[in-house]
Order: C-alpha cells, then structure tokens, then sequence
C-alpha cells in the first residue's frame, strides 16, 4: 500500500490553499444568504425544532451552565435522563460549546443549525475536491448539495448535522483506505464521533454498513494482489484498530447513557415493520426535481411529510449526469449501487428491500422514515455529477466552444415549457384573489401554504425557464464566474419558495427569547413550592411559538402531552391512570405521606364526590405492596426543597412520626438517596417516581442522580480529547519538511 503524498507544511497558505479559503468563504456567504429568515432573525424554526430539540437544548445548556454534566433534567416531562436521549444533543460538543457562549435561545439554536449546513457544504467540499481536482466544480456541487431538498426541510436539526459530518466520514475514510495513515483514520474517528453524537441515528447506521462494504471490498482486493505480502496489511490493520479504539472511547459515555435509557424508553422494545415505513417516499414528489415548491402543493395528497418530500439539487445536476454519464470504475459503480439502494429503500413497501433490511440487517429494525435515506440518493447523484461539472467548464474556457451543450439545454427548456404552458391551459394563469382572500393573507408563506399543484408548476416553470435563458446567454459568454452566479442563483432563489413551507414558521424568534431571558438562571428551588397542577396551568398557552412553557420557566409541571420521542413508558402509565395522575399533580414536587396503597385499593378509596375522602386518599401513595401507617398521626409533616440542581435535590423534612418522603421524578436506576448521609434505598411509588422510607424528626434527604458507569467513561473521554489536542498541536508545530505518519 502506497501512502498518499502531501504537500509539505511551510506555514504559509499556497496559492492553492487561499482558493479553498475563498470557497469556503463563499459557502458560508451562500448559506447565511440562503437561509436568511435564520441569519437575520426574522422568522423561527417550527415543528420538532420547536417543540423538542430547542427545549432539550435549552436544559442542558442551564446544566453546563451551572457547572454541571447534563444528565438529568429535573423539568422536561417530571425527569428525564436527558443524557440517555441520542437525539438530545446531550453528547454533541457542538452544543457544549454554544452553552457556554450564552444562554440556549432560539438565535443561538439558529446559529447551530447554519453551522451544521455551512458544514455540510465544507465537507462536500472536501469530497468532491479530493475525487475530481477541479476547485470551481467542487465549489458548486457543495452549493447544490447545501441547498438540497434534504437542506432546505431542515425542521429536525440532527438530520442537518448527519447531512453535515457523512461528506467528512467517507472522505477521511477513503483516504485512509488509500494511504493507511494513522491522521485519516483518527479524523474519520472524530468525524464517526460527531455523527453519533450529534446526528440521527438511522444516517450512522447506514453510514456504518457503507463503511463496511469498502473496508471488506478493500481487503479482498489486498488478498488478490500479485506482490501481496503479510507484513503490507500491519499499517493497514493497525490504523484501523486505531480508528475504533478512538471513536469508542469518545462515544462510549454516550453509548453507556443510552443502553441505560432503553429500559424506559417508550421506544426501547424497537418498533414493528409497519411503523418502518411511516414517511416512506412518494413517487409524486420526483416532480420536485424541476419544481421544489410542489412538495407543499395544498390539493396533492400524500402520505409522506412535507419535510421528507424534497429532492431539488439545482437546475443542471441530472442534465450532466445524462450529457457526461460517469465512467464506470469502482468508485462510480459503488456511488450507483448506493444511490439505487438508497432509492429503493426510501420508497418503501413499494419495493422489498425495506422489509429484506428489517428483517435480516442488524438495527435496521429501529428506525422510521425511509424517505430519510433519499440524502444518500442526493449525495451519489452529485457526486457522479462532480466529473461532468467539470467537463463542462473545462470545455467552456476562452477561445473554445461549449455549443455542444445547447442541444440538451433545449431538451430540458422543452420540457419545462411543456408542462407549463399545458399547465397555464388546462388551469389557467393562478388566481392572486384566492392567496389574499381570508385571515393572515398576502404573506408568501400563506401563498405558499395555499398553493396548488398547477400553480406550482407555473410559478417554478417560469422562474426556472428565466434561469435556462441565463444559461443560454452564458453559451455566449463563457464566463465561469457567470455560470457559477446562475448556478448558486437557482438553488437560493428555489430555497426560497421551499423554507417557509418545510423549514421556518411564521413566528418571530424575538418573542420566546424574551420569555427565556424573563426565567431565572440556575436551578432556584423558590420555584418548588406550588402544586405540580399550579405550576402547570399555563404549559399550552405557546405552544406552537414555544412548545410547553414548564420547559423553560423551572417549575416541575406534569401533562398529558406524549407526542415526543422521549416519553418514558412509565409516564405513558401514569397518564392512563388518572386518579393518580390528579392526586401527583395536587402535590408539590416533594411531599409526606402517611399511608400507601395498592393501585387496585387506590382506585376503590373514596370519590371525588366525597371531599373529606378525597384528600385522604391524594395523601396516599400508590406502590406495589400494601401498605399502612398503624400509627396514629397527625397530618404530614413538611418537605422543603433546600436546594435543587440538574442532578440532584436536597429536601428539608419535618415530620412527627415519619411516613414515605415521595420525590415526584421519575425512577431511575442510577437514583441514590440518603438520609442525613446515611444510604437510603429507593423504592417505586405512584406508578412512576420515587419514595424513600422516612423516621420521625427533622432530616435532610438527598436525591442524586449518579451515573457512576458512565462518569467513569468520561473520564476516558477527556482523556482522549487531551491526548487529540496534544497530537493536533505537535502536526501545527513541527519543523517543515518533517513527515507525518
């Protein structure tokens, strides 16, 4: 195996390396252009943006905040181990940073997710630069491929930040097929690391099994190598076994978190093959491959969502791909197996290939939305696509004639005509009457959210017959820079007609940053004093501009909201029990009781239509075992909250002749309790929370939640930072013309 050469270091940027500056500047400039509503403020994210990442976020940036690992939520549906949630954000080093530049607001989480798109387009970059040597081609696909369909329905930020570090992983990782260097394999760790930590699940799944093919196909043509020798697979083997002791060590805090959760998660048993294909692809939405805006057509009716329907990635992507067809060398023939399979996997029941995966490839049984995968289809796509780009413009430099692409812009002008003047005939010019008739018209995102089918294929038909003239022109012209102004056009001016339908609301960021600079810093246990119902009263009041308000303002409330995919089961019980679920939410977060009861004797004890009965029995706690309080006593003492943190509670109790202390966060095994510093075993009550055996007297009680497994997996964690960093400093510092490994 023949490492790769690369340049020497001379501390100097080359000529070369300040063109890739300056592409990687245009990309950030075409990205915050691009998705303005975000850059400038004017308009949020919405949807599961809203409703779950921003509050999540929000939660553990208070918890690094206050100098503490975030572990534990004490606010977000009565405790919730907010670590153990892979879609929280808990382990994203990206969300480390921001909090610790600010409070976690709607403008920081914007700023996130620009981060995430300018770096998908770096790394697209970085691919596409390394497989064809042209910067300007390069240039524009990281354009095509930061303004995709897949970009642009950007409601799920961890679908972002996949889309972001797999350009990175796959680079780093041919690159360390190619050369065995110790440096490739410890950047596709750190790559690996980061699309676990802060991507969706089911995109490192794929990418493992991609990076599994190529690891096997490599070592198969090894095997067959004529001049093969044992001692040529060491750098080989070795960078490998590096690569995984790596991205074990930094992922394994997160990984000991989730294994921890599954127990209780909602989701933990996996799910069944007919909620795999919840979100499977419409074949009616290709239409958006010429014309994006009709994903949000309002008379197509379709079973995929509006932020799975997108497949835009610009005006003259698949025209190349026709006019240049890729040679058929092994990269090409294994970027078209993958656009293939992750075409007929997005599709569905429509094919057997989803079912074929559930059933026989390992963890493709835990997820949902195949349409999801549609961004491996759009990543093959314009990565076959990268040679022809480069053709084209090659061919189109001074004093040659690109004429001979005139023939396939006509073909492609042809058609779009086609299917707008038919359009134009069967259903006439839109009617602008209908868009500003009714409340909250005019705005372009209720026309948008009005829209129908034909008007869509007029409006987009139009606009991108303006842009065919454009390329036209250039045919003239030939000048790389206008292309490249037409090319970036197209996909900013498209984005347009897409972002507020799958991406942003109509809401102003300014209103829920307000609300959160109005709550206090910290944890404040002044906020623990109300009954869990009163700290509840106003959690739906914005919802769709905050998601619930007890997210956000630290007081422990309850609801019977389950629509988030990190609801705990035993909530879900609780909530269907609902004798118990008013008596905890008559309650503080921490009370005293007396007695305890069965939940079969807890339902037959007393009624609501007996007052007097009704308080005794909200007194009561529920557990498995029978219980009562043989003892004549006055009614329950005092629990007071002393202090409150992300992971843990210190209680203030009074009570005469002691009873059960109930903490109303829900069980977890990695809870420990003492009693003035004496252990104290925790026990179930109230279907999902928490009580500990309570003496008479006055005591101080602790509740902290302690992840010792994982606690100690940070510690290897930090170790490895270290230990990167320290690498990182001595590849900047050493003498030029020294040799890397």
């Amino acid at each position: 195996m023949n490492p790769v050469s690369y340049p020497l270091n001379t501390g100097f940027p080359s000529p070369l390396s300040r063109v890739q500056y300056k592409n990687y500047f245009l990309l950030l400039l075409v990205c915050l252009l691009a998705y303005w509503p975000l850059t400038f403020g004017i308009f949020s994210v919405k949807n599961d943006a809203i409703h779950y990442f921003l509050p999540y976020r929000y939660s553990i940036s208070e918890a690094i905040r206050n100098g503490e690992w975030p572990f534990w939520s004490p606010y977000i549906y009565m405790g919730y181990p907010v670590s153990g949630d892979m879609q929280s954000g808990a382990w994203n080093p990206v969300v480390w940073i921001f909090s610790l530049i600010g409070r976690y607001d709607l403008t920081l989480f914007h700023y996130e997710n620009l981060l995430y798109i300018f770096l998908a387009g770096a790394g697209m970059y970085k691919l596409t630069r390394r497989l064809t040597g042209h910067d300007t081609s390069s240039l524009l696909i990281a354009v095509s491929y930061m303004l995709s369909g897949f970009m642009l329905s950007g409601q799920l930020i961890n679908w972002l930040a996949s889309a972001a570090f797999i350009p990175f992983v796959i680079h780093y990782y041919t690159l360390l097929l190619k050369s065995g260097s110790y440096a490739a394999a410890i950047k596709t760790a750190g790559s690996l690391y980061l699309l676990f930590t802060a991507g969706y699940p089911s995109f490192l799944i794929v990418t493992v099994y991609i990076l599994a093919g190529l690891f096997l196909i490599r070592i198969i043509e090894h095997s067959r190598e004529k001049n093969f020798r044992l001692a040529d697979w060491k750098p080989f083997l070795l960078s490998h076994l590096l690569l995984l002791f790596v991205v074990t060590v930094l992922s394994l805090p997160a990984l000991l978190s989730y294994i921890n959760l599954l127990p209780y998660y909602q989701r933990g048993n996996g799910i069944s093959y007919n909620d795999s294909v919840i979100n499977s692809y419409d074949w009616v939405h290709f239409r958006s491959l010429l014309f994006p805006s009709a994903i949000s057509a309002a008379d197509i009716r379709s079973g995929t969502d509006v932020s799975l329907r997108n497949v835009y990635i610009g005006l003259l992507p698949l025209l190349l791909l026709f006019r240049f067809p890729p040679v058929l060398n092994r990269r090409n023939i294994l970027l078209l197996c993958l656009g293939v399979f992750a075409l007929l996997f997005s599709l569905g029941d429509l094919t057997p290939l989803r079912k074929f995966c559930f059933d026989y490839l390992p963890l493709m049984n835990t997820f949902r939305h195949p349409a999801q995968l549609r961004l491996f289809l759009l990543l093959s796509i314009l990565l076959l696509t990268a040679p022809g780009l480069k053709q084209l413009l090659q061919k189109a430099q001074p004093g040659t004639n690109p004429g001979f692409f005139k023939k396939e812009l006509l073909i492609l002008s042809a058609v779009i005509l086609v299917v707008t003047v038919t359009t134009l005939v069967q259903n006439g010019f839109p009617d602008f009457n209908f868009f500003f008739s009714g409340a909250r018209s005019g705005s372009f995102k209720t026309i948008l959210e009005k829209i129908r089918l034909s008007d869509t294929l007029i409006f987009n038909g139009l606009v991108q017959l303006l842009f065919l003239a454009g390329f036209f022109l250039w045919l003239k012209k030939r000048s790389i820079r206008f292309f490249s102004f037409l090319w970036i056009g197209n996909g900013i001016i498209l984005a347009q007609f897409v972002l507020p339908v799958s991406f942003v609301s109509s809401h102003s960021p300014k209103k829920l940053n307000a609300f959160i600079r109005q709550q206090p810093e910290g944890f404040p246990a002044e906020r623990l004093t109300g009954s869990l119902a009163e700290n509840s009263r106003d959690m739906y009041a914005h919802y769709d501009e905050f998601s619930l308000t007890g997210f956000y303002n630290k007081k422990p409330a309850i609801c019977t909201s389950t629509n988030n995919p990190s609801f705990l089961w035993q909530m879900e019980e609780l909530i269907k029990n609902r004798d118990v679920y008013d008596c905890v939410a008559s309650n503080p977060v921490t009370y005293i009781v007396h007695h305890g009861t069965t939940l079969t004797n807890f339902k037959n004890y007393g009624t609501e239509s007996s007052p007097s009965f009704y308080e005794n029995k909200c007194g009561t706690g529920v557990t498995d075992s029978l219980f009562f309080n043989t003892v004549e006593c006055p009614p329950p003492g005092t629990a007071r909250v002393l202090e409150i943190h992300a992971n843990k509670f210190l209680i203030e109790t009074r009570d005469s002749c002691g009873g059960w202390l109930i903490l109303s966060q829900n069980n977890h095994h990695f809870w420990k309790a003492a009693i003035d510093g004496k252990p104290a075993k925790i026990e179930k009550v109230n279907i999902s929370f928490m009580r500990v055996d309570l003496p008479g007297g006055k005591h101080i009680v602790t509740f902290t939640y302690q992840p010792l497994p994982v606690i100690k997996a940070i510690w290897g964690m930090i170790s490895m930072f270290v230990l990167l960093a320290l690498a990182g400093l001595y590849q900047l510092t050493r003498k030029p013309g020294v040799p890397s490994t």
